[in-house]
């Protein structure tokens, strides 16, 4: 067999397993959503979330807000531009136009709240820095944060040559990702679940990004 031929086994295969992974995530995304329907939280959100608001430090509470706040509402629409323009100037107009696709993914998640219908924590049973008015499940930062900054990763992953800076910004990436969803548990503005529940379903949508721009690439490339 032609090295193009084990390439292309591959390749397929790569993007086979890819896709199972995508659909075992989207299982997962269902159940959990499905109980978050049912469930106004799950065993341990409570005690998950007094035992990290029970860190009381106000640099701690001033970083929270400061991370929430700048993922959020128009913020986190500029933060897609730039991105994107910054995709465009490095990678090409195909991935910054799945950058932009990503971030308009990202509004899917109020209509994902209004189907599971799931309410916020009150502020009798934990702490509410920040007061939100639609539902809980699932988070949307958290939504945002994994499909968007995981992108970003996976740009920086697969394209940036020196290994040393490649790991600063994947691991970087990783880190705020992480800390998003920190924020809206120790804020009072999701349970842990609602945040597990972003991750997954962000997740799900990533995958199938991560897929549709290798199809892409290697559509093109064939072509050209």
């Amino acid at each position: 067999m032609s090295s193009s031929g084990k390439l292309r086994i591959l390749f397929e295969r790569s993007n086979r397993n890819l896709l199972i992974f995508t659909g075992v995530l989207a299982v997962i995304a269902i159940a959990t959503s499905t109980c978050a329907h049912w469930l106004s939280r799950f065993p341990g959100d409570l005690d998950l979330t007094l035992l990290f608001q029970s860190i009381h430090s106000n640099i701690l509470l001033s970083v929270m807000k400061w991370i929430s706040y700048v993922t959020e509402g128009w913020r986190s629409a500029l933060l897609v531009i730039i991105g994107s323009i910054v995709v465009w100037w490095r990678l090409g107009k195909l991935k910054a136009a799945i950058t932009i696709t990503v971030g308009i993914s990202s509004l899917l998640d109020s209509v994902l709240k209004v189907v599971v219908g799931r309410p916020r924590p009150t502020s009798d049973l934990v702490q509410v820095w920040v007061v939100e008015h639609n539902n809980s499940f699932p988070s949307g930062h958290a939504f945002f944060a994994l499909m968007f900054l995981g992108l970003m990763a996976y740009f920086a992953f697969v394209h940036i040559r020196r290994q040393g800076f490649r790991v600063l910004i994947v691991v970087s990436l990783m880190i705020l990702i992480i800390l998003i969803g920190a924020s809206r548990v120790y804020l009072g503005a999701h349970w842990p679940s609602d945040v597990l529940g972003g991750y997954v379903v962000g997740a799900v949508f990533l995958g199938i990004f991560i897929w549709l721009d290798r199809v892409l690439k290697r559509h093109f490339r064939i072509r050209t």
